[in-house]
């Protein structure tokens, strides 16, 4: 079986040329990677949803696994499912000072402009910060795919308005998810440490958030 180059280890990242070898329809044998000698990616014997908890759980062996392994096919789309959702419920929850129809569909749109640029200004802030730091960094839309990755948590927020959630709470608690997330999603490709990598995504949480702050009249 002809492998892609860009797999790696789930546990220490090293690329790997396969995953595992097929000796027959029904008997496969896991690889053992050439750095750490251990199985190269356990994950491809299981259930995605078992995939997903993992990554709940801010395991990078999970992170390493979707980006490397899986592959995202095409990030955009993921991306455009991310931002729908949570122009959404920013659009819900302050659709009460916009009565009118018409109002409410421009509010809409302006928030989808608004959130591209947002989330544009914060994947390109962790990505420039990231090559300053780790010069080794061979692939910026790798990690631009990660950056994608690492966003999942949005997705939270609208069931959480729709449930009628504590909105500060509600807030908080996805805000701490989406920097864990992004923590490990950026160490998946970089194998930086976490103080460094939390510090180059905080950072950019800062700047986008005081873009969201500078933008917040006009929304």
């Amino acid at each position: 079986m002809t492998m892609k180059p860009s797999y790696a280890c789930v546990h220490c990242g090293e690329t790997q040329q396969q995953l595992y070898k097929s000796y027959g329809p029904d008997l496969l044998k896991l690889s053992r990677c050439s750095r750490c000698n251990r199985v190269v990616d356990e994950y491809i014997e299981m259930e995605f949803s078992i995939v997903l908890i993992d990554a709940v759980l801010q395991k990078l062996e999970a992170y390493r696994h979707i980006i490397f392994n899986v592959g995202m096919g095409r990030p955009w789309k993921i991306a455009l499912l991310f931002l729908l959702g949570e122009a959404l419920e920013h659009w819900m929850s302050r659709q009460q000072t916009h009565k009118a129809g018409y109002d409410l569909e421009w509010h809409f749109y302006i928030i989808c402009l608004f959130l591209v640029a947002s989330n544009a200004v914060f994947i390109a802030a962790v990505i420039l910060l990231t090559r300053l730091s780790a010069r080794c960094l061979r692939d910026w839309t790798l990690l631009a795919r990660a950056v994608i990755l690492g966003s999942y948590g949005k997705l939270l927020a609208l069931p959480a308005n729709l449930w009628g959630c504590d909105r500060f709470q509600s807030q908080l608690f996805l805000a701490t998810f989406f920097l864990f997330s992004q923590v490990q999603a950026c160490r998946a490709i970089t194998g930086m440490g976490r103080l460094q990598t939390a510090a180059i995504v905080f950072a950019s949480y800062s700047l986008q958030q005081s873009l969201s702050i500078w933008m917040s009249p006009f929304l």
